[in-house]
């Protein structure tokens, strides 16, 4: 309906502009290539054609389905040819296109419509029959070639193996292709492809269907187990394999044994198990398989021997004969003929036992072995062998009888009886009462060897005599009888321990240690920790030199004591002790020195902090000793005075006051002393404590404002009062936690982050000379805003003319102070030039070209500099009077519609090179030539379709920052009226 319409109103048109109606030629479509049927992906070219009309003197225009095609289209008016693809589905339907003369927009008539099908490139199918996975040489395959959905005699096929061709074309008429005797040249990948007889169209190629040809399968027999002997009564397995890797439920076997006369099928089954085996059951064995799906024979296998023989019997060797004494070894073996390898198994007495290992008794291979034979193990034994890994077991065994007899037995006694002490002499001696001719050996300890004769062991018949017993001789002792004739030995005595103890020793101890002073009194201890009933002596000098009772000399019991000692006894002392049975002295002490001082000594009095503390320390005073005075001492502690009561007195020279207070400032003294009576020391020197109040910490913001915000540094300084600042360093805490470490600078720095609302910060001061701390300072609570935005205005009329003047503001909505404004003019999407940097207004007059521009700002304080954010971009824009550039647009048209191509380009006269184009876009961007559209050069941009989005503000500039005049693009919608039907 629409394309009638059409014409007639064509056709009046023609009536109304020349009166006269002429004779219209009817337009052609003519394709390339002639296919109506596409399969999707296809491309196809459409021509518009005029019989006997030069094609350039007409504009052509093209529908579908009756429907223009070119406001919508991105085909030329002029051009008579359409290019349709690669298609879709959508693209069918009926295409026609009529012809308009261009000297006088004459129209042809509409052509008859082209209806062009769009479908799926059909794609071919494979099938093998038979479809077995192993085609075996000789059988014949045959493949199907199908076209789903289409007729087999519509189509040619072409077959391909590993992507070679296997056919000529010609032969490709049918869609059957047969092998009728493979071999194994025929293995590989098959396809086919159709191609329509009618348009000589392929379809897609088939998924390939992989053919694999091979030699027929060789049976092979397993004997299970294998490489054995077989005997009567044991299980015998034989197993059928098929050499072509196919599983074993594809196959039937056949079982053969050859008798008398040939073979005879005696199974049906893959395994063939024999249990239990007779010797019947030897002979020769072939297997065959059948494969299931076609009924195919593998080969048949070689023959494999089957041999059972009847079960073996054992026999018994003993070495050495009976009788056997108790104490030797006898070992037992089991002999067999087989070559098969066996276990062994003992059996003893009657009825029969099993004989199992013990600590005599072990089994090693075909032998039993008693160590050390005695009565129980006389009896009778038997033994059978077992096969390994089997439950076959030989003929018992006939038994044999060992019989046991018991050894002699010495029994060894000691002179004199434990304990023996050293430097004493003792004698052992070894009885046997039976047997005769006998030679004795001496064992000592856990050695396996004989006691040698030496200087001070002297062996003599029955008897081992050890002369000056040392410590080294304490040990266990055993003796045993040797012969020639059988018994060799008797058995070992029982030991005898000898317990060889040294003499004691004397330890001699002295109080106090050396050194002594003059006036004290020593008293030296002799000690022997073992037995009682001793009295004891005193030496000096040497141990010859007894020491007598004297005025100052007091020995009681194991005690020495000198009263009022001097300098004539020092010198070096011993002792030792003496009583009247065994033994009868101990061993001399080590000697002891005693040193003796004539002076008294004086102790130092110290303390771990200056004589001026703050009140809270801590306080620790020692009381230090010469270590050459020696050891042993108390401490007594004084305060204000020496004649005063001690307040303290202890073991440790130290006396700690925890939390010193102002009372406790005062003069302090110490002594020492030892002994009963006590020696005491000289006092020492006085140490006078001056305690003072403990002073405060405070804080100090440093910076002019108050309102800090996110990302911003700020300095905190820490005070104490009424102190020197280099007395001290600082620690700092954030919410009641350590946040940093003891730094010697009372200024802390801190970057704080936006959300950090209400932290408190405090800090205190530490003592360097004594680790004292002041008081905590009171916190300084402090709050973080966002980091503001710099807010830039600009006069309300923003297009201005060369000469006159405009003025900027900028301004932070904040009332923190100190702010420092700058002020940038954006030269690119990524590239800012700094243009002003003063308060928060910027003047400029009289106003150039090139003063135009997108401006921003932003302020900053402190130092280092805190900057806001970046103000949004504000166009100046400014009309020159004389620009050195201008942006030229073409079509010059009043208005600018979507979908309409359009150029821009900037023209200029004395600056021939480095222009650019630059676009302030509606939504407040800054960038170069759209990105949808297409650059020519660099100066020039152009479209086909623009877009409402693209409508905005544009000018040129130079590298060197001259401009043009800007000029306001706006892109409308395009409307098309509609013709009435």
């Amino acid at each position: 309906m629409a394309l009638t319409a059409l014409c007639l109103l064509m056709l009046f048109s023609s009536v109304l502009q020349y009166g006269v109606m002429e004779v219209r030629q009817k337009a052609v479509v003519i394709l390339k290539p002639n296919w109506t049927k596409l399969f999707r992906g296809d491309t196809v070219s459409l021509r518009c054609h005029l019989p006997g009309e030069p094609s350039a003197d007409w504009e052509y225009i093209w529908y579908k389905n009756e429907e223009e095609l070119n406001p919508y289209k991105v085909w030329s008016e002029s051009n008579e040819y359409k290019n349709v693809g690669p298609v879709e589905e959508s693209d069918g339907g009926e295409y026609a296109c009529l012809g308009m003369r261009k000297v006088d927009s004459v129209f042809s008539e509409i052509s008859d419509a082209v209806i062009l099908t769009v479908s799926e490139r059909p794609k071919a199918v494979i099938l093998q029959r038979p479809d077995w996975p192993q085609i075996f040489s000789g059988e014949t395959v045959t493949f199907r070639c199908d076209i789903p959905g289409e007729l087999p005699s519509e189509w040619r096929y072409r077959w391909r193996k590993d992507g070679q061709k296997v056919k000529p074309d010609s032969a490709g008429e049918t869609n059957i292709y047969r092998i009728t005797v493979a071999d194994q040249s025929h293995s590989g990948k098959y396809t086919c492809t159709g191609l329509r007889k009618s348009d000589y169209k392929f379809s897609l190629a088939s998924e390939s269907v992989t053919l694999t040809v091979s030699e027929r399968p060789q049976a092979v027999p397993i004997l299970t187990p294998k490489d054995m002997e077989i005997f009567s009564g044991e299980s015998v397995s034989l197993r059928c394999l098929i050499q072509d890797g196919e599983a074993v439920g594809d196959w039937k076997y056949s079982w053969y044994k050859r008798g008398y006369v040939g073979y005879s099928q005696i199974s049906d089954e893959q395994e063939y198990g024999i249990s239990p085996a007779t010797e019947a059951d030897s002979g020769d064995y072939t297997c065959r398989g059948t494969r299931k799906s076609d009924a195919q024979h593998s080969e048949t296998s070689e023959a494999i021997r089957l041999t059972v023989s009847g079960l073996p019997k054992v026999s018994i060797s003993m070495k050495p004969e009976s009788p056997i004494y108790i104490g030797e070894t006898v070992t037992l073996e089991c002999v067999t003929a087989s070559r098969t390898d066996w276990s062994y198994t003992w059996f003893k007495g009657s009825p029969q036992t099993e004989a199992l290992p013990s600590d005599r008794e072990s089994k090693g291979g075909n032998t039993l072995t008693i160590s050390g034979a005695s009565e129980q193990d006389q009896d009778e034994y038997w033994c059978q062998g077992e096969r390994w890994n089997s439950t076959t077991a030989s003929l018992m065994s006939d038994p044999v009888y060992l019989s046991v007899s018991d050894l002699p037995t010495g029994s060894l006694t000691a002179e004199p009886p434990n304990p023996v002490f050293t430097g004493e002499t003792v004698t052992l001696t070894c009885v046997l009462e039976s047997h005769s001719d006998w030679s004795y050996k001496w064992y000592k300890g856990s050695s396996q060897n004989p006691v040698s004769q030496s200087d001070r062991y002297h062996r003599e018949a029955n008897t081992l005599t050890i002369w000056g017993v040392v410590e080294s001789d304490q040990d266990h002792y055993w003796c045993q009888g040797e012969k020639d004739t059988r018994p060799t030995s008797s058995h070992m005595s029982t030991y005898v321990y000898l317990s060889v103890t040294a003499l004691p020793t004397a330890t001699l101890t002295v109080q106090p240690a050396s050194p002594v002073f003059s006036g004290e009194i020593v008293t030296f201890t002799c000690a022997i920790q073992y037995l009682r009933d001793w009295t004891y002596r005193w030496y000096r000098r040497n141990s010859s030199d007894a020491v007598s009772q004297s005025e100052r000399y007091g020995r009681a019991g194991n005690t020495l004591t000198i009263r009022g000692v001097a300098d004539l006894d020092q010198d070096q002392y011993w002792c030792q002790g003496e009583r009247d049975t065994r033994p009868t002295v101990s061993q001399i002490s080590e000697n002891v020195t005693l040193n003796v001082h004539e002076f008294k000594p004086k102790p130092r009095l110290t303390s771990n902090q200056s004589d001026h503390i703050y009140t809270g320390s801590s306080l620790t005073l020692t009381c230090e000793m010469d270590p050459s005075t020696g050891t042993g001492w108390t401490f007594f502690w004084y305060r204000d005075s020496q004649n005063s009561e001690p307040m303290f007195q202890s073991d440790v020279n130290s006396y700690t006051i925890n939390f010193v207070k102002v009372s406790d400032e005062a003069p302090y003294f110490c002594c020492a002393g030892r002994g009963s009576p006590v020696y005491y020391t000289h006092y020492s020197n006085a140490t006078w404590i001056q305690v003072t109040e403990r002073p405060k910490a405070f804080i100090t913001l440093l910076s002019n404002w108050t309102r800090i915000f996110s990302g911003e540094t700020i300095s905190l300084q820490c005070d104490i009062h009424s102190t020197t600042d280099t007395d001290w360093d600082y620690v700092w805490y954030k919410n009641g936690y350590l946040n940093n470490p003891v730094s010697r600078e009372k200024e802390y720095r801190v970057t704080l982050v936006y959300g950090h609302r209400g932290d408190e910060y405090t800090c205190i001061g530490r003592r360097k000379r004594e680790l004292t701390y002041s008081e905590m300072s009171d916190p300084h609570s402090v709050s973080v805003f966002e980091r503001p935005l710099a807010l830039l205005s600009v006069p309300a009329r923003t297009w201005v003319r060369e000469g006159d003047s405009v003025t900027l503001s900028c301004e932070v909505k904040s009332p923190a102070a100190g702010w420092r404004f700058h002020w940038y003019r954006a030269d690119s999407a990524a590239r800012q030039t700094l243009v002003y940097s003063n308060g928060g207004s910027f003047t400029i007059s009289p106003v150039l070209l090139q003063h135009a521009g997108l401006y921003t700002c932003r302020a900053e304080r402190g130092d280092p500099p805190y900057y806001t954010k970046y103000s949004k971009l504000q166009p100046l824009w400014v009309t020159g009077l004389s620009p050195p550039a201008s942006l030229v647009i073409r079509p010059n048209r009043t208005q600018h519609f979507i979908y309409k191509s359009l150029s821009l380009s900037c023209e200029m006269q004395d600056y021939p090179v480095g222009w650019r184009l630059r676009w302030f876009t509606d939504r407040g961007e800054l960038t170069e030539c759209p990105a949808a559209w297409r650059s020519v050069v660099g100066s020039t941009c152009s479209i086909v379709h623009p877009h409402e989005s693209e409508s905005g503000v544009y000018w040129c500039q130079s590298e060197t920052g001259l401009r043009s005049n800007p000029v306001n693009v706006t892109f409308h919608v395009y409307c098309i009226a509609q013709m009435p039907t």
